[in-house]
């Protein structure tokens, strides 16, 4: 039976993968860390490392050439070991039912192929905490067993023991649900509400707050979400980001109680215990601090244990890298929604907000309406000047058509020269009011060589079609737009056509 590897040594890592490059990266700037890395690329060579060296860690991927991820795994769970190995798959392969048959047969984390190599250090440190308190609970479980046959006459202190150490099991077992929903969620606000929820459940607290550094204020910690509080008292709550208990945080990089530190941070402590907050916890990204999660009282009035202590910086520790995530997929989110060169929204946000907009008109039975705009003899400016003028015409168009609308307008670039903009809730009086105001603006702004266009000036034209006046779904409203465009254009260009103007 190997025994349980000594836990302030250098921390070993087996990598199982058949890609040479990637094992020499990983080797490269793992031991950049301090890590020391095992590379083998067959089944029983694993197997046999494993009861050699007693790694830390595994690194796996599931699909090799010559071995089977998937029995590979089941063989290690097979092996009698007396201490906690996590294994972590590191594939290229993102089938969800491959992975979560990896986790199933006894996986216990997986990272997709390509990754940020902070990503995967913030999984592999948090494994190696999950590690050290199961070890430690193992450690526990073997001595209160080995005290159970020498000490029969202590059997109602070791059954106490056994409640504890059950706690403990069905706790970190929580903790590894808890990893599973708050990982898996993307947008901010929901994995915000999930993971303080879970902290409610797993910690039995009372209450909990978050408090974030927002992008727009770094000066503060403020509050994202709580639990169990007023929100009236919450919502004017926090902290500023140089006090001397948020640097003692950021320190000491790990939780504590309020009450070890009761007399040292007089700025902000009487409204933490104002609040009944009994235990803080930093959240970092990048060595950074960016926000701290408070626990109120335990519904026992019991004191957090430091083994619960450790379990709430795992939990913050997961936190972070899912806020990380999260913005990472907002922003994302929004490339993919913006044109690129002016800046606006793209045809494709533009065709989606459109069957919304629709969609709540038909709702609220209400009006909408629709403008469709294009450049007059952009072709002429572009064969000109070239290209890149023609580029600069469109991104000064679009600072003025965001400048003259509404803030819940939407304006996008259709294609080419052409813009579209989304009235909600606008009638063809304030529609052709808004497409008057814009051509004005257009036509008395002074674009770059604008004299060399037909008139001496850069115009636009604009086509105005309503809903549900003119047309009955979204692809109708456009088709409708685009030939009061057209219309405008036939009819001399630099004016505002409504749809009911067109004669047939």
């Amino acid at each position: 039976m190997a025994e349980s590897p000594l836990l302030n040594q250098m921390h070993k890592i087996l990598i199982v993968d058949d890609e040479p490059a990637f094992q020499k990266l990983m080797k490269s700037q793992l031991e950049e860390k301090n890590y020391k890395v095992y590379n083998c690329l067959e089944s029983e060579a694993a197997l046999k490392l494993i009861e050699e060296i007693s790694p830390h860690l595994i690194l796996m991927d599931i699909m090799m050439p010559k071995v089977d991820g998937f029995s590979l795994i089941k063989r290690i769970r097979e092996l009698n070991l007396r201490y906690f190995l996590p294994i972590v798959v590191v594939t290229a392969r993102d089938k969800s039912k491959e992975l979560a048959h990896s986790l199933d047969i006894g996986a216990d984390d997986y990272i997709s192929k390509p990754f940020e190599f902070d990503e995967l250090l913030a999984r592999i440190k948090n494994m190696l905490r999950i590690k050290k308190l199961q070890d430690s609970l193992l450690k526990k479980t073997e001595e209160v067993n080995e005290a159970n046959l020498k000490i029969n006459h202590l059997n109602h202190i070791l059954t106490d023991t056994n409640k504890e150490l059950k706690k403990k099991v069905y706790d970190l077992h929580n903790i590894f649900e808890i990893s599973f929903k708050v990982m898996g969620q993307t947008e901010k606000d929901r994995l915000i509400s999930t993971a303080l929820l879970n902290a409610l459940g797993i910690f039995t607290a009372r209450s909990a707050m978050l408090l974030l550094l927002e992008p727009d204020d770094r000066n503060d910690l403020q509050v994202a979400e709580s639990r169990g509080f007023l929100e009236d008292k919450v919502d004017e709550f926090s902290i500023p980001r140089d006090d001397k208990m948020v640097k003692y945080l950021e320190f000491i990089k790990k939780p504590l109680m309020l009450k070890d530190v009761n007399y040292e941070f007089e700025t902000v402590m009487p409204t933490l215990e104002q609040f009944g907050i009994k235990a803080l916890a930093p959240l970092f990204q990048d060595e950074e601090l960016i926000g701290i999660l408070c626990l109120g009282p335990n519904v026992s009035s019991q004191e957090y244990s430091i083994d619960i202590l450790e379990m709430l910086g795992i939990l913050t520790n997961m936190l972070s890298v899912a806020l990380q995530n999260s913005n990472h997929f907002e922003q994302i989110k929004a490339l993919s929604y913006t044109d690129e060169m002016t800046g606006l929204h793209n045809y494709r946000f533009f065709s989606m907000r459109l069957k919304e907009e629709i969609s709540r008109a038909k709702r609220n039975e209400t009006s909408l309406s629709l403008l469709i705009l294009d450049v007059d003899y952009f072709k002429n400016y572009n064969d000109a000047l070239g290209h890149p003028a023609g580029d600069e015409i469109l991104r000064q168009l679009s600072k003025i058509l965001r400048s003259t609308v509404r803030d819940n307008d939407i304006v996008a670039r259709y294609g080419g020269e052409e813009f579209a903009i989304i009235l909600p809730a606008t009638d063809e009086t304030g529609a052709g009011t808004l497409a008057d105001r814009i051509r004005t603006k257009v036509e008395e702004y002074e674009f770059p060589h604008q004299e060399i266009q037909p008139n001496g000036t850069l115009t636009i034209s604009i086509g105005i079609a309503l809903y549900p006046d003119n047309a009955f779904d979204a692809d109708d409203v456009i088709v409708a737009a685009d030939r009061a465009l057209y219309y405008a254009k036939e009819r001399g260009r630099n004016r505002v056509v409504h749809f009911k103007e067109i004669k047939t």
